[in-house]
């Protein structure tokens, strides 16, 4: 069924008349970790409400989450009624509409599902952002200085990876329940350092294939004994997304790819289980059209303000932050006021500018307080562009918008995703 509760409760959510407010009090990705604990050991604080899972309560043997990065409520409401498990899902378990975190990123919601930590908590808030660490912009879940087109490259800053993102795991909460965790991820992105910090105290078991993954998924839920939770990543829906667009054939076979693959290696396999098992699909965000074409480069349209941002102690600009959908800019601050009034003039009716203190005062990034390690990363200005804008920065090779969708922001398609949950026994 549809969860109509938290369907009112998210399209309230309004902020300025454009936006999507995340719903951290009620209705939000951030609140799913919570709900993975009380899932297995009943009432947690923190956890989504009743509704979004029947009762709590019951102590499930084995819970199953399948992060599938990109489809937001848009695509579940769309895609629904073509295939089987989603029908199946839609109709025997619970389907709510949540609002995603802000920056509606992957980087921001993977570290929160993996460590039950808001942007605001974690400071993992976007792809690229200043760590004061190193002193540079970076690029967060690659290891990599922002714009490196090689993999791992903060190795050579002698910073590791355990001092950049949060330590405390899920995983090891669960363990200290008796529950054992399984995460699985396609094998190019399973041993990075980012994973590695992100899974301690799970057993990682990368996939080459979503089809022998879910094989291996469904073997493990039939055998391993006592409680246990299994994470799997799937990011094609959002990687199509981004390289072909949303209305693109590309976009709509990665989709067919994945619903008609988990009906026959996941659903087929599993339904026969005597095990109290409860299976979970979410969302980190929707996504918006943008056009490589028609994206506005910051640092070219208006060169004048560059004289405005903040330097590193080698002189180099802070910049890029954010993406194309929620640019932070790192403005010095005698100067933040005439910056962003020369932003509002010039992007009128395409985008809006905030000051980060007053969506941190709005409680965009999470309850309060949030950390220092959060406070000292991001910038204090915010472009927030409409639905179908893109404002980016511009070096050859380094920073380009090439993206024909994307997400990060706050407008309704970026923010609305889902929680849909399915009991078996």
């Amino acid at each position: 069924m549809i969860n109509k509760k938290a369907a009112v409760a998210v399209e309230g959510a309004t902020f300025s008349g454009h936006f999507c407010r995340p719903l951290y009090e009620s209705y939000c990705f951030s609140r799913i970790p919570a709900t993975i604990k009380a899932l297995f050991k009943g009432k947690y604080q923190g956890a989504l409400p009743d509704d979004t899972v029947g009762a709590y309560g019951s102590a499930y043997d084995a819970v199953v989450l399948f992060f599938i990065d990109g489809f937001g409520w848009n695509f579940f409401d769309a895609y629904a009624p073509e295939y089987p498990f989603l029908q199946r899902i839609a109709s025997e378990g619970i389907c709510s509409k949540i609002t995603s975190q802000f920056p509606s990123t992957t980087a921001a919601h993977v570290t929160c599902i993996n460590t039950g930590q808001s942007p605001g908590q974690s400071g993992v808030y976007e792809w690229f952002y200043y760590e004061p660490k190193v002193d540079q912009m970076i690029a967060s879940l690659l290891y990599s200085y922002a714009g490196d087109s090689e993999l791992n490259t903060l190795e050579q800053s002698g910073v590791a990876p355990e001092e950049l993102y949060p330590t405390q795991t899920i995983y090891r909460q669960l363990s200290g329940f008796g529950v054992a965790s399984c995460v699985m991820q396609y094998e190019g992105i399973a041993d990075s350092p980012y994973s590695r910090v992100m899974f301690d105290g799970a057993r990682n078991l990368p996939y080459r294939s979503l089809a022998e993954g879910l094989g291996r998924l469904t073997d493990l839920v039939h055998t391993q004994k006592g409680q246990n939770y299994y994470y799997m990543y799937i990011g094609d829906i959002d990687s199509a997304g981004h390289r072909s667009g949303i209305i693109s054939p590309q976009f709509a076979d990665a989709v067919d790819s994945c619903w008609t693959t988990m009906e026959e290696h996941f659903w087929k396999k599993i339904a026969s289980t005597t095990k109290r098992v409860c299976y979970i699909l979410v969302a980190d965000h929707g996504m918006v059209p943008v056009n490589p074409k028609t994206t506005h480069y910051l640092n070219k349209e208006m060169p004048e303000i560059l004289k405005s941002f903040k330097r590193n102690r080698k002189g180099a600009l802070l910049a890029p932050a954010g993406s194309c959908r929620d640019f932070f800019l790192h403005i010095e601050e005698n100067q933040l006021a005439e910056v962003r009034y020369a932003l509002q003039k010039k992007y009128h009716g395409i985008a809006e500018i905030y000051t980060t203190e007053e969506l941190i005062e709005q409680g965009i990034f999470g309850p309060k307080p949030l950390s220092e390690r959060f406070l000292d990363r991001v910038g204090n200005l915010v472009i927030l562009p409409y639905e179908n804008q893109a404002i980016w920065w511009y070096e050859k090779n380094r920073f380009e918008q090439h993206f024909y969708a994307a997400h990060g922001g706050l407008t309704r398609p970026e923010m609305e995703t889902i929680f849909c949950f399915q009991s078996i026994n």
